[in-house]
């Protein structure tokens, strides 16, 4: 039995490719790599509306078969294309959309704060970014310094209850107040945060009533122009026993200037706030002469039950389980 042996020639002048060797053809006109078929682009000017109409019809695309290079666009199509509207609305329909949120106060406060400190690390284009990262680097090592960074605390402080709040004793309270530091303060300010009640029946010798928010934000725009001209302008912040309301009301004033300023960070109406640690309370049993009365009414107290719950309602400062914490990262920042 003897076998034939054919020879086939291939011409030097062109090159077979894949398909043209599987084929055993010779293709009438020069052909892409079978892989450059799957890795080109569309072709600019092919109108690919038309198809993704089509394709959008059902989930799957059509297939054709045939050497036109029309099966190629198959492969260049993403998967996730194929899915119609309805089937993708109904695999992601329990996620909630991006613009819905519970707009709680905390998270309302947090997200004011997130935007607020988002600003002023990516505000560089004002020329103002590297002012602004050394004031953050001070802030965030020298924990004796004020809140804009500009100088030390003047009055000497204590280890309080509230870790994020600078705090003097009842005794460099009295000591402020008897004048021993007026070569460094420019003006002083003690703020009460108790119920009017409180305050009347015996209260800091030159102390305001501020107890709503709103009456600290007042107080603010009041004095926001004042801090150039006067000085250094103190406030110590105090309630009964310096536990709540007081607190409450320096973050309100501290949060409230930061907005105020956000452009001009980190410049503040009143950069130096301090709370009175124990409150009126440790502070009339120690220095009951720098009161006025000299009395104390605790909030309590049974003859003001109505008073109590009048004021609590109108304040809205007293609300339980809300987070102290919540307001402290945009204290000193």
């Amino acid at each position: 039995m003897s076998f034939k042996t054919e020879t086939i020639s291939i011409s030097n002048s062109e090159p077979l490719t894949l398909s043209d060797m599987f084929r055993l053809t010779t293709p009438s006109k020069p052909e892409e790599s079978d892989i450059g078929i799957f890795l080109t682009p569309p072709a600019r000017g092919v109108n690919s509306a038309d198809k993704d109409d089509e394709w959008a019809a059902t989930d799957t695309p059509p297939v054709t078969s045939g050497h036109d290079r029309s099966d190629t666009e198959v492969c260049r199509k993403p998967l996730g294309r194929f899915l119609s509207f309805d089937v993708k609305r109904s695999l992601f329909s329990s996620k909630r959309p991006a613009d819905e949120h519970e707009d709680t106060p905390v998270s309302k406060r947090l997200r004011e704060t997130g935007v607020a400190l988002s600003n002023l690390f990516l505000d560089t284009t004002s020329g103002r970014g590297d002012e602004i990262k050394s004031v953050v680097n001070t802030l965030s090592t020298d924990p004796e310094v004020v809140a804009d960074g500009s100088r030390p605390y003047t009055i000497p402080t204590v280890h309080g209850k509230h870790k994020d709040l600078k705090a003097i004793s009842p005794d460099t309270m009295d000591a402020v107040l008897r004048g021993c530091y007026d070569d460094e303060i420019g003006r002083l300010t003690v703020i009460d945060c108790r119920y009017p009640y409180e305050f009347e029946g015996g209260h800091i010798r030159g102390a305001v009533n501020l107890f709503t928010r709103d009456m600290v934000r007042d107080f603010l725009l009041s004095h926001i122009d004042d801090d150039a001209t006067s000085g250094r302008h103190v406030l110590v912040f105090h309630c009964e026993f310096s536990s709540e309301r007081g607190p409450k009301m320096y973050r309100h004033l501290r949060s409230e200037d930061r907005s105020l300023h956000t452009d001009v960070y980190p410049r503040l109406a009143f950069p130096e706030v301090y709370l009175l640690e124990g409150g009126y309370k440790a502070f009339y049993h120690k220095h009951i002469v720098q009161c006025e009365p000299q009395q104390y009414m605790p909030m309590l107290h049974k003859d003001h039950v109505t008073d109590l719950r009048h004021f609590r309602a109108k304040s809205k400062s007293w609300t339980a389980g809300e987070r102290a914490n919540r307001l402290r990262t945009s204290l000193r920042f």
